[in-house]
């Protein structure tokens, strides 16, 4: 989904316009109820990726994330998540296969890679969405695979498929920054 770029307000992003951009993740909600009206602080930027958190990620609770790709100086796609036990849940946004959702995912998934301990990002979207098909062809391409819905890691969501792309990690080699 591709949403108004402010300039100046990448640091902070109000509750009414955090709800104009996408649902959010569902998973581990309960936990994180009461941030719901805390704005977001701008946890890192470079090049058209900002991403942007509730809380410090060291805190133990689930964090909420938001990844904003610039696309051109007026549009930016969106990508919504929560952090939780080193996973990170995404949703994704209408019209995901759309040329500047794919670099956005890109960009989101190598911050992920290189700048946190999540081990597995999983992506969800309702079973009935009218892309359905499209949407599994094109992340089953991208490295996603598709998860059973009693999986112990998901939540226990009706109508809902995941997809989890498990991160290969060398642990040897962490970035040394933290997430």
């Amino acid at each position: 989904m591709t949403v108004p770029w402010q300039p100046g307000s990448e640091g902070d992003i109000t509750y009414k316009e955090r709800e104009d951009l996408t649902l959010r993740p569902r998973s581990c909600l309960q936990s994180t109820e009461q941030g719901d009206h805390d704005q977001l602080k701008e946890l890192y930027s470079a090049g058209n990726l900002t991403v942007l958190a509730t809380d410090p990620l060291l805190h133990q609770d689930p964090v909420q994330l938001d990844f904003h790709f610039r696309l051109t100086p007026q549009t930016s796609a969106h990508w919504h998540g929560l952090l939780c036990d080193h996973r990170l849940f995404l949703d994704i946004p209408y019209r995901a296969l759309d040329q500047g959702n794919r670099e956005s995912l890109t960009a989101t998934l190598e911050y992920v890679e290189e700048k946190t301990n999540v081990d597995s990002v999983f992506v969800n979207f309702q079973n009935n969405r009218n892309d359905r098909g499209a949407l599994l062809r094109a992340f089953s391409y991208m490295g996603f695979e598709l998860v059973r819905p009693d999986h112990p890691a998901l939540p226990p969501w009706e109508n809902v498929i995941f997809m989890v792309y498990p991160l290969e990690r060398d642990l040897g080699h962490l970035s040394s920054e933290p997430p």
